[in-house]
């Protein structure tokens, strides 16, 4: 068989610089992180014509794909070349899958490969009708996810002498897995919280002073507010950062600034998905988490993906600046260097340098929302995160909140089902009702019916949470 797979891992490594540590105290890999664009483009190119070839030899799936697209074995030989190779959708690799189970036939990892270098699987919340989507990884990734994600971890301002308390549930989903390796990369011990309850979790904080906190944006807040049930201070607390993953708050200014308040410590934004990305693909440095007023931006890690922002209709590029939805090529994985994979989030994207000197594109706002969540109210298209912003911007309302979204007749109807906040406590339902309402029309241009809903009543949840039910007729959408 072609040497090509060790070509590729070869590659990989040879562009994983600093491996074993940091360079300096602000950046891990200046060379990479802050090089010019030329040469990132140079990296990009290189890596993606072996990650071509790699795919062409030895996954049946692409090898069809690409030959179905007119392209040869040499077909790509740089980054100009990308526009050539056809896209990838998921729905691609669910019937991929279901015609070919259980793994399917578009990574090119053998079943030897994972009976002799396997590190474990992960998958999405999604199913097919038979199988979860699951992706194996190897020993090989394993050690460059804990270098890529030990790299962001840094860039927040992460070190040695911190120690990390981990409270999202360790099952089979890609993020909080990477955090945890990276960590120990970096010579940082981890406290294990995901099976324990909040009171346990709690109790870990204050025994043996953790300074990071690994969750979602929702679980910080309902974290922080437990403990001050409990006549417990968070703000008090050792936690001096929150690496957040799973949700848009890190990046939303109104969610950002009162998980921040309620903890007393600097918020940090990890995204990325389980189909291209165990490293995050976007992150926070110390130098943009300390926005306050606005969103704050995610650098993209750009020597190890290739993000694209395309038109959601023409899938032709928008210029920088614009918004569009995001394509990623993955540029170092053994089992899943996909190019062109449609994450369909909606993205604005900059190349201008960041203040802390990389010049990674960067991510205006973070990730908006992914394009299959954008929602219509009588004409007028919303993220749930611009809705989140603005809801949780307003003093009245506590941290919990819900919106459903009705059709009676042929008008949309819009309920936020909020719970009280701590500013005018003497404020009777039906004042806090109308005081919120214009507040939100104002906001939003649209008129929003409000229900107020006992303290503590709405659920809270340690995953990513969904607030916006859509109850409307399907025949609504277009």
């Amino acid at each position: 068989m072609s040497d090509i797979r060790e070509q590729w891992r070869s590659l990989v490594r040879k562009h994983a610089l600093h491996f074993d540590g940091p360079a300096g105290d602000r950046i891990w890999a200046p060379e990479l992180e802050c090089c010019r664009r030329e040469r990132l483009r140079e990296i990009q190119g290189e890596k993606l014509a072996m990650a071509y070839r790699y795919l062409w030899e030895c996954s049946s799936f692409y090898h069809k794909k690409f030959e179905e697209a007119g392209l040869g074995p040499d077909s790509i030989g740089g980054l100009d070349d990308l526009p050539k190779i056809p896209l990838t959708h998921r729905e691609e690799w669910l019937a991929d899958q279901e015609r070919n189970p259980p793994w399917g036939t578009f990574s090119p990892l053998r079943h030897q490969d994972w009976l002799e270098r396997g590190w474990m699987f992960f998958s999405t919340s999604g199913t097919t009708a038979k199988f979860p989507r699951v992706f194996r990884h190897t020993t090989f990734e394993r050690d460059m996810v804990t270098y890529f994600g030990a790299r962001a971890l840094h860039a927040m301002g992460i070190r040695r002498g911190d120690i990390a308390i981990n409270c999202f549930a360790y099952g089979t989903a890609v993020a909080f897995w990477g955090m945890h390796y990276s960590l120990n990369h970096m010579g940082i011990p981890v406290i294990s919280g995901g099976g324990a309850n909040t009171e346990r979790r709690i109790m870990f904080i204050e025994n043996y002073k953790p300074t990071v906190l690994l969750c979602t944006p929702s679980y910080a807040l309902y974290m922080g507010r437990k403990m001050e049930e409990m006549d417990k201070s968070p703000r008090g607390s050792s936690i001096r950062l929150l690496c957040c993953s799973g949700e848009p708050g890190a990046c939303v200014p109104a969610t950002k600034r009162r998980v921040e308040d309620v903890w007393g410590a600097e918020m940090h934004d990890h995204f990325g998905c389980t189909e291209v990305a165990i490293p995050p693909l976007g992150y926070t440095c110390s130098h943009l988490a300390k926005r306050k007023e606005k969103a704050v931006d995610s650098h993209m890690t750009e020597d190890i993906y290739i993000p694209e922002v395309l038109d959601p209709e023409t899938y032709e590029p928008v210029p920088e600046g614009k918004p569009g939805i995001l394509i990623v090529s993955n540029l170092y994985s053994e089992a899943q260097p996909i190019p062109r994979y449609v994450m369909g989030d909606w993205i604005t994207v900059t190349t201008e340098p960041c203040e802390c000197g990389r010049t990674h594109a960067r991510a205006i706002g973070g990730l908006r929302g992914r394009n299959d969540r954008l929602i219509k109210i009588r004409g007028l298209m919303f993220f749930p995160a611009a809705i989140e912003d603005a809801i949780r911007g307003l003093p009245e309302v506590g941290d919990e909140f819900r919106v459903e979204l009705d059709r009676v007749g042929d008008m949309d109807q819009v309920k936020a089902i909020i719970e009280p906040g701590e500013r005018d406590p003497d404020l009777t339902n039906q004042q806090r009702q109308a005081k919120v309402a214009t507040a939100l029309k104002g906001l939003l241009g649209i008129r929003v019916d409000v229900e107020v809903a006992p303290p503590g009543s709405l659920e809270r949840s340690q995953f990513k949470s969904d607030r916006l039910i859509d109850r409307r007729p399907k025949l609504h959408e277009g």
